[in-house]
């Protein structure tokens, strides 16, 4: 879906690549941006540099994204792309799992419930994710963002096998790291985050390919070609993805994720 004309709302649009998406939607001719943030002054901030709307609302709760769309009134473009992280295994409290299960998993299901009975009806609209390369491999220092964002790819391909032939197009972009100041920071924590930084693109970049994706109605693509060949492998020949996935995890986090028990 081209955007020009469009009215585009971009959840976590307040910093990194929401807000390089927001930038990119008025080059491309959006008609009005949705800047949908937790963050009020970093919604504010973006909205007022793109002459957008900026919303308050947490993915997370159902009223305020039903909010959000009133708001907006008829959105032609949703993008789903507030998210977290942190260093998760099985031992790590209940809490970061569902907060990882509610930001990117629900967060889908709540805009879905809000925007679908408007696009079906009309026979137009598109859903754009913003998952990440870890939905296609995994992350061997995240089992939490690992398994939610492994959801979010299947809950992409449920809604593009559903809705895709009432006319309504959902898109998933998974993009490895991006050359954040936090990503550098942490650079020298541990082989896996140089690693992240060696493959790592710019937000603009990433933002331009998120955009790229939406107008071309394509369904999936990657800021890091190299793991569509792991997600291949992965359908082709399981137990060699699987030695591969505990190389990985023995050249870079090695002991990570044991109970401190071991």
């Amino acid at each position: 879906m081209k955007l020009t004309g469009r009215t585009i709302a971009i959840t976590g649009g307040g910093a990194g690549l929401g807000a390089e998406a927001c930038r990119i939607a008025r080059e491309r001719g959006a008609a009005r941006i949705g800047v949908i943030d937790l963050n009020p002054e970093a919604a504010e901030e973006i909205a007022d540099e793109v002459g957008g709307i900026p919303i308050t609302a947490d993915v997370t709760d159902e009223a305020q994204i039903r909010a959000a769309v009133d708001r907006l009134g008829a959105v032609d473009i949703w993008v789903h792309n507030a998210g977290i992280g942190a260093q998760t295994t099985p031992f790590s409290e209940d809490g970061i799992w569902q907060r990882m299960w509610n930001v990117h998993v629900m967060g889908v299901v709540y805009a879905a419930r809000a925007l679908l009975p408007a696009w079906i009806e009309s026979g137009e609209g598109h859903f754009a994710m913003v998952a990440s390369a870890n939905a296609l491999t995994t992350n061997p220092m995240s089992a939490a963002y690992a398994a939610s964002k492994h959801a979010e790819l299947a809950l992409a391909e449920w809604m593009a096998m559903t809705y895709g032939p009432r006319g309504v197009i959902t898109s998933c972009f998974c993009p490895k790291g991006m050359l954040t100041p936090m990503l550098i920071a942490h650079s020298d924590d541990n082989e896996y985050v140089r690693e992240s930084v060696r493959t790592a693109v710019t937000s603009e970049a990433a933002a331009t390919m998120l955009i790229d994706l939406i107008e071309s109605d394509r369904f999936l693509s990657t800021t890091y070609p190299p793991v569509m060949d792991e997600y291949a492998l992965r359908a082709t020949d399981p137990d060699a993805y699987i030695a591969g996935l505990q190389d990985t995890h023995r050249r870079l986090v090695p002991g990570f994720g044991l109970p401190a028990t071991c």
